[in-house]
């Protein structure tokens, strides 16, 4: 699925692995963030130094094309979950309104494992 905009030359295109790409990265930025995704269980892929072409997060969009994403997010031990739920949802937003010029409408972080740094 492609998020569409219109311009005055043509029509643009971002596609779901691209918004996922983006808010990957920023949720990475937010320091306690260990990944994105839940535990870690490695595979062969992994151990064989590739890594995957899918992201965990969840991108969809509205009937009135608003973007709705979830977030999966391991993070670091002793780190206050409230504030780096908040603080990862602000990253985010700002990193898609600056790429995409889009403000999604919904963005869920859901905090799928703590593990020690």
């Amino acid at each position: 699925m492609e998020k569409n905009s219109k311009l005055e030359v043509g029509t643009v295109k971002i596609h779901k692995d691209v918004i996922a790409s983006i808010a990957e990265i920023a949720a990475l930025e937010i320091e306690g963030v260990k990944r994105v995704g839940g535990r870690k269980d490695f595979s062969i892929i992994e151990l064989l130094g590739i890594k995957s072409l899918r992201s965990a997060i969840k991108v969809e969009f509205s009937k009135n094309d608003e973007i709705i994403l979830t977030v999966p997010l391991t993070i670091k031990y002793g780190c206050n979950i409230s504030e780096m739920a908040e603080n990862t949802e602000v990253k985010i937003r700002q990193a898609l309104e600056k790429m995409i010029d889009k403000t999604p409408r919904d963005i869920r972080i859901s905090i799928q494992a703590i593990e020690k740094a």
